[in-house]
């Protein structure tokens, strides 16, 4: 049976409208992966196992990061992030993390720069 998009290949995965290659099946499967939000150890277990995930390159700051460097609590810059709408895209992306005291995994918001940026503006405004 040939792939059902391309037909040049011999399908070697099938699902239940469509067949695919093996270079069609990890397209597939690694555009699902990057569509999810996957921890760094995830990541790279997965790397480890032979897929070729794409690496964040850019920094990113969790709300800890943040609270350590104006010296409030992680919650405070939970808290101005939710009254000001800054859990958006704009301003950093949803991970899934692993909890501080469980081994519960958990999504969160990482910020990126522009993020962080408006979020140390607002808690200054905050603190003072």
């Amino acid at each position: 049976m040939l792939y059902t998009r391309c037909q040049t290949k011999e399908a070697i995965a099938h699902a239940r409208f469509y067949s695919y290659c093996e270079s069609c099946s990890l397209d597939v499967a690694l555009g699902l992966l990057s569509a999810c939000r996957l921890s760094d150890t995830a990541i790279k277990a997965l790397i480890a196992s032979g897929w070729d995930m794409p690496v964040t390159t850019l920094p990113h700051y969790s709300a800890t990061d943040l609270a350590k460097e104006i010296g409030v609590s992680p919650q405070k810059v939970g808290r101005v992030a939710n009254a000001n709408n800054l859990k958006r895209q704009e301003f950093g992306e949803w991970r899934l993390d692993q909890a501080a005291n469980s081994k519960k995994q958990i999504e969160t918001f990482w910020y990126n720069d522009h993020g962080r940026k408006r979020l140390l503006q607002l808690l200054e405004v905050t603190t003072k």
